[in-house]
């Protein structure tokens, strides 16, 4: 069955790539297509007249004041960035981390959230075409046929849909065209790995015009067992997108949606580091294991099992524009999606099932925006409101047969039901003097009804254990059938652990900008940003081992600047920040009385980030060009606090640095190139991206550090001028750098850590038609 749905994926796209020729030459006495008034080729430093939509209305980005990396589809694929942890490529302060589970973490100047759960809300936001992707996950398809994405640094609660205390990342599509257009594209490289996408606009009829594209990823094993003739790392993704825009008369648009993606992935597997538990209690084949070779693709997992993803999502939204009459829109963006995921990872890096985990879990989101903006003299006003509701179940199946526990696995399940109002205004107005003054307040009102407990397996060891605990707790005899909920709540009697946690909160934003000059602009903010409180989804012998963190906020302050030199040949932006944070979120440790140290969320009361960055764009000719980014993070938290570290031990982690955070960051990319004969052009170019040591949990230990890396890639190739074909080879990770990306202490018994990919290389071919 899998190999079938190989063969319809890589069919459809095969087909789409072969019909393009024909369509285009039934076109072929049609004008150039013209797309939408608000693209914009844009540069990964955001130099030039890049138009954004960051503020809610288009704007030059050297006239907004915040600090915001704009990447255009040319500079993205140059890049390589194919999914939103790519972007640690070209902007600056952004860094991606894989979870033990598989959601990825996404952190901007340092702010992120490290959580494993599927409902657990992200210090940055992601929008695709301001429709909210709420969750992490959900942004795996995002970065199909795209005409720009944005990346806004600082708390985002004031125009977005979602509070956050990181940053938003929103992704705007490449948009229908009123005439015929295409595009078909194939890259094939090292593991067998195979890339088909592809696009195809046109009208369908007065007023009405679409635009289809679809991706389709294959790729062989690139892991390799040490201890056996074994392999996994396979890639199958396919990611597809319809829009369709409709104009009934001039002043309504419409523009609807309907995107989704399947994941049928290999998650990665792990290596073993070593146990952290007296090894007396654990079985001699898991303390005398043997240890991985020092290179990324030697790792270990347990045979006979498929570690693969299950991953199924789907989106339709809605976009109305109506002009209620002189510079007055209103904007109603309706938006539902659905995930299904399952999957099975492999945590402890051996052919023993000492920490494997089953992931089936479901979501479902209904989002609704509505707004009003308009011009009025000097002032341009926005005021609006949203509303969100959320069903999510999350389940985490843990096996963990040879770890010396007296039972071989649980099974932690929970439900989450989320309702969010909000209701939010911004004022921009312009002085005389080149000042443009901002303000701008999110009221939201969030409710979090969870309901969680930790089952017994079906073999009803763990159902035995603490049926003997309540027992003799409550003095009589307690029994727990298994399969049975088995968490105790304070009485010592099984029970499902229910709370809710209602917050609210006033997010606001205060700033300034002065325009110097042409291109030249100065800038100050002020704002209070907030992130949603948590419910984890973790193994839990006592109920009140589910309780939540609250909410979180930040005191932001920031000042920078946006240059235009040497004739727009020469874009300096620059910042310097301040985060004073209250109550930040972090995954911290806590004590089961049965499992040991598990993962806990805590709350740190203080806590800090101060850095600064910096981007140049250099564009001396129009055959060369240069990139760079570097940011400055220094996190710390302030006062005391006392914890466990991954050992169970406990610290005191007060004036550590932010798990996760390297302290710097650089990013950098250039390119040549030439003309080579009547229509074709030639170029060679490559980017880096280097990130200082970090550590992945509380507590400072040596053993969760993350040494610093610098990856490089390289790219050679042709294009013609216009519309036409292009060609290029490339190489990823050019000096094939043996990296460790994360260290998990999620078992309580043992660490094992990820690494990143080995040197990986191919070409693409494309044509646009």
């Amino acid at each position: 069955m899998l190999r079938r749905q190989y063969t319809v994926s890589v069919s459809a796209v095969a087909m789409l790539a072969l019909a393009l020729p024909q369509l285009a030459k039934a076109q072929e006495e049609m004008p150039p297509a013209i797309g939408d008034s608000d693209s914009a080729s844009v540069a990964a430093d955001g130099s030039g007249d890049i138009i954004v939509t960051a503020t809610k209305r288009a704007e030059s980005i050297n006239s907004v004041g915040m600090s915001i990396t704009a990447a255009g589809e040319d500079a993205l694929a140059q890049a390589g960035v194919v999914d939103t942890g790519d972007l640690a490529k070209i902007v600056p302060g952004f860094n991606f981390t894989p979870s033990s589970y598989g959601v990825p973490v996404f952190t901007l100047r340092g702010i992120g959230f490290y959580d494993t759960s599927l409902a657990a809300p992200p210090a940055v936001s992601v929008y695709s075409d301001e429709a909210p992707l709420p969750y992490s996950i959900l942004t795996t398809g995002a970065s199909l046929d795209l005409e720009r994405v944005e990346v806004l640094k600082g708390p985002q609660g004031t125009l977005y849909g979602q509070n956050s205390t990181g940053g938003a990342i929103n992704y705007i599509a490449a948009k229908p065209e009123d005439v015929f257009g295409a595009s078909s594209e194939i890259s094939y490289g090292r593991f067998d790995a195979l890339t088909l996408q592809g696009h195809v606009t046109g009208p369908l009829g007065e007023g009405v015009s679409a635009r289809a594209a679809i991706r389709y990823t294959r790729g062989d094993d690139w892991q390799r067992s040490f201890t056996r003739r074994d392999g996994i790392g396979e890639k199958d993704l396919l990611v597809g997108r319809l829009l369709v825009d409709i104009e009934p008369a001039d002043e309504l648009r419409i523009r609807l949606n309907a995107n989704g993606w399947r994941d049928r992935s290999d998650n990665q597997a792990y290596q073993f580091l070593r146990v952290l538990v007296n090894p007396a209690a654990l079985p001699p084949e898991l303390v005398n294991y043997p240890l991985a070779p020092d290179t990324n693709r030697a790792a270990d997992w347990t045979p006979g099992f498929a570690y693969k993803r299950h991953n199924d999502y789907y989106q339709l939204s809605g976009r109305v524009e109506y002009t209620l009459g002189s510079n007055v829109d209103l904007v109603s963006i309706t938006t539902w999606q659905e995930l299904d995921r399952n999957g099975l990872v492999d945590a402890d890096g051996t052919t023993l099932r000492a920490n494997e985990y089953s992931t089936p879990g479901h979501l479902e989101i209904f989002s609704q925006e509505l707004r009003l903006s308009g011009e009025a003299g000097r002032f341009f006003w926005l005021v609006g409101g949203n509303y969100q509701h959320e069903k999510i179940a999350d389940s985490l199946a843990a096996t963990f047969s040879n770890i010396g526990v007296p039972f071989d696995g649980v099974d932690t399940r929970n439900s989450t039901i989320v309702d969010t109002y909000a209701a939010f205004a911004n004022l921009d107005y312009e002085l005389d003097s080149g000042v443009t003054l901002h303000a701008g307040a999110r009221y939201s009102d969030d409710r979090r009804r969870f309901e969680g407990c930790m089952y017994d397996n079906g073999s009803g060891q763990l159902a035995a254990l603490l049926s003997a605990i309540a027992t003799a707790r409550n003095g009589r005899p307690i029994t727990i059938p298994p399969g049975a909920c088995a968490s105790l709540d304070t009485n010592f009697l099984p029970d499902q652990f229910r709370d809710t946690l209602a917050e609210d909160n006033l997010s606001w934003r205060l700033g300034a900008d002065y325009e110097v000059g042409a291109g030249k602009l100065v800038y100050v903010n002020v704002s209070r940003g907030y992130k949603s409180g948590a419910f984890p989804t973790s193994g839990a012998t006592y109920g009140i081992q589910f309780r939540p963190a609250t909410q979180e906020s930040v005191l932001a302050f920031e000042a920078g600047f946006k240059l235009s030199l040497l004739d727009r040949q020469l874009q300096l932006n620059g910042a310097a920040f301040y985060y004073d944070y209250t109550d930040k979120q972090f995954r911290g440790k806590i004590i089961d009385p049965v499992l040991g140290a598990l993962n806990a969320l805590v709350n740190v009361p203080k806590s800090r980030v101060q850095g600064a960055e910096l981007q140049i764009g250099w564009t001396p000719s129009d055959s060369f060009s240069l990139n760079l980014g570097g940011t400055y993070v220094g996190s710390r938290i302030k006062g005391s606090f006392q914890n466990f570290n991954a050992f169970g031990q406990p610290v005191d982690v007060g004036g550590e640095q932010f798990p996760l955070t390297p302290k710097w960051q650089l990013t950098g990319d250039a390119e040549y190139g030439t003309e080579i004969g009547s229509g074709l052009d030639a170029y060679v170019g490559g980017n880096f991206s280097y990130q200082s040591k970090q550590n992945s949990g509380l507590g400072a230990l040596p053993d969760l550090d993350v040494d610093g890396y610098a990856l490089f890639d390289a790219r050679l190739g042709v294009r013609s001028h216009g519309r036409g074909w292009h060609a290029a080879l490339f190489v990823r990770n050019l000096t094939d750098k043996n990296y460790v990306t994360f260290v998990s202490s999620a078992s309580p018994t043992l660490l094992a850590q990820l690494r990143g990919q080995p040197r990986t290389f191919g070409v693409t071919i494309g044509f646009d038609y």
